[in-house]
């Protein structure tokens, strides 16, 4: 993410876990600290240890409630040369507080977990509660103890042309470092939109600890609009969006309202400006309820954004954006922006129903189909075009390429699928995949199995997504849930410059770290052998301790619609009149 800027800079390698061999030699029950719904699967994994049977106890009083034979895989797991025995208590479907227990021929103990109806829908509001606490532009003081001066409010001078200047205070920092980004913004923001599109009447106001809360809007759309208002401010008068704020190097590790850097504006980019038209015109339809002058200056600012499209078919600049050579930092490059000019226009169509966004994407479908389809990101919308695609009314028209978009997604659910029953942790990452964000990789592929069940109504899919989250919420190699402030055992050290500066024990809740990364070594310094424990908790490494706004974001949104208890398939639904200009 955006703390490439540090790549080149080693720093001493703090180590705050176990290492390398005790991770291998490591036993232990791997379960989800959050905990499991009252029905569906309910499993844990005894990781590198024997046993036959195992027990489940009430943690109130200590009383085993449940006891059942184990299960052993015989070969190891490819990703972490673990052995895994299941221990499946799916049958129990009692409300409470529990834990594993082993007692023969060693003992094992996992943490406490909850047994309840509704599990993650906390985890995921603690998430999106994180987004406050990267504000900026803003003092931030809710009563908790993670609070800052007001930071950042200078005005920002444009690169190589410092004489002018521009407002852009606002948004979030995108990650442990304070740089804003717009395709990194407009994503995250877009996936906390689809999660309230989701199911509106689970999404409160007063469910947050922010400012705008009691103010009769639904605090998920409070949070996401100072990121909008963001957005707006990078729209030049052509239509074009500004492709980020950022310093030029990385100078060193302060507080948000200490930090001395100078941040620069950088040149338009047709991928930011794609994202940005996509978000906004799916932000218009939500705020219409709310504040009609504020959706209408999100569709009149998407369509202004579809117009510079328009005027610049190929990609700008050419090639994607790239860092000048005086400048370090997150890129954000896209080679190639197909699939966020058409996710933008397909976002545009439901919102205002005008044929020529529907069109557009009829014509230009055949760079996508057949294609391997990516991993969702703020690089990759091919998931988004597919499955807005075949879900969206088109009255009627264009039904073998809703089709298409349909079966290709559904080929894509099914070869996660393939991977998902080989993986013995039962994760969705191939064991190729454990680089720079893999946590965010494996919820993607979650993000396109709810997709695909929302296409064909296959449980499978629905269960699948469900494992990537047990691997998140700690049922993974590591031990450790993979976001800040969830679970027992979470993340304590993150690389996030704010946490580690403030003065507070514990870093912001609800942050996900990017996760094991077997592919960049901080110090040229392997932690293990295994792509999927090559982590660790330690502050200074960022390339694998990192959180950032989009990891954070397709954390809320899985965890979020896992938890609802009928969603209402309106991620994608009918297109919307009301907004046409």
């Amino acid at each position: 993410m955006s703390a490439g800027v540090r790549i080149a800079v080693f720093f001493p390698l703090l180590i705050s876990m176990i290492s390398c061999t005790q991770y291998e030699k490591a036993e232990f029950i791997a379960i989800n600290q959050v905990g499991y719904p009252l029905e569906g699967e309910k499993q844990a994994f005894l990781v590198n240890g024997l046993t036959n049977h195992f027990e489940l106890v009430r943690a109130e009083d200590h009383k085993v409630v449940f006891m059942k034979m184990a299960d052993r895989r015989q070969e190891s797991d490819l990703a972490s040369g673990d052995y895994i025995t299941l221990l499946d208590f799916s049958e129990f479907k009692e409300a409470g507080s529990y834990f594993i227990r082993i007692t023969s021929p060693k003992y094992y103990e996992s943490e406490i977990f909850m047994i309840g109806e509704n599990p993650y829908l906390k985890a995921s509001l603690t998430a999106i509660q994180s987004y406050y606490y990267h504000r900026c532009g803003s003092a931030v003081d809710n009563g908790s103890p993670w609070k800052h001066e007001r930071c950042h409010i200078e005005d920002a001078p444009f690169y190589n042309r410092e004489e002018k200047k521009m407002d852009v205070t606002g948004g979030w920092h995108d990650a442990g470092d304070y740089n804003k980004f717009s395709v990194n913004t407009s994503y995250s923001t877009a996936l906390l939109l689809y999660l309230y599109e989701s199911d509106p009447t689970v999404f409160q106001d007063g469910q947050l600890s922010i400012p705008e809360a009691e103010n009769g809007i639904p605090d998920i759309l409070d949070e996401t609009r100072w990121a909008l208002e963001w957005l707006l401010k990078m729209q030049d008068s052509g239509g074009g969006v500004y492709h980020k704020v950022s310093q030029k190097k990385w100078i060193g590790e302060f507080l948000p309202a200490a930090d001395p850097s100078t941040r620069y504006i950088f040149e338009v980019s047709s991928a930011a400006t794609a994202s940005f038209a996509a978000t906004t015109a799916l932000a218009a339809r939500m705020y219409e309820a709310y504040d009609p002058v504020f959706a209408k200056l999100l569709i009149q600012s998407s369509l202004k954004a579809w117009g510079y499209l328009e005027n610049h078919p190929l990609n700008v600049p050419l090639g994607g954006f790239k860092n000048p050579p005086d400048v370090r930092g997150g890129e954000y490059g896209d080679t190639q922006d197909d699939e966020e000019r058409m996710w933008a226009a397909l976002e545009l169509y439901r919102t205002t129903g005008n044929e020529q966004f529907l069109k557009y994407n009829i014509d230009n479908y055949w760079k996508l189909s057949g294609s391997r389809i990516n991993p969702l990101s703020w690089r990759n919308a091919e998931v988004l075009v597919l499955s807005i695609l075949a879900k969206t009314d088109t009255n009627g028209n264009y039904e073998r390429q809703k089709e298409s978009a349909r079966k290709q997604l559904v080929r894509h659910a099914d070869e996660i699928l393939g991977v998902h029953y080989k993986n013995h942790y039962k994760n969705l990452n191939r064991h190729t995949e454990y680089y720079w964000g893999s946590n965010s990789v494996g919820l993607s592929y979650a993000f396109a199995l709810i997709q695909g069940y929302e296409l064909t109504g296959r449980e499978e899919y629905y269960r699948a997504a469900m494992d990537q989250l047990h691997f998140v919420l700690g049922r993974n190699p590591v031990n450790r849930s993979q976001v800040t402030g969830v679970g027992k055992r979470s993340v304590a050290h993150p690389y996030h410059q704010f946490s580690e500066l403030d003065g507070v024990k514990l870093p912001v809740p609800g942050m996900m770290v990017g996760g094991p990364n077997n592919h960049l070594l901080l110090d040229d310094r392997e932690i293990s052998p295994y792509p999927a424990k090559n982590y660790q908790d330690a502050f200074k490494n960022y390339l694998v301790n990192e959180p950032a706004v989009n990891y954070t974001a397709i954390f809320a949104f899985v965890s979020g619609y896992l938890s609802l208890e009928s969603p209402k398939n309106t991620f994608i639904t009918n297109r919307h009149d009301t907004l046409s200009p």
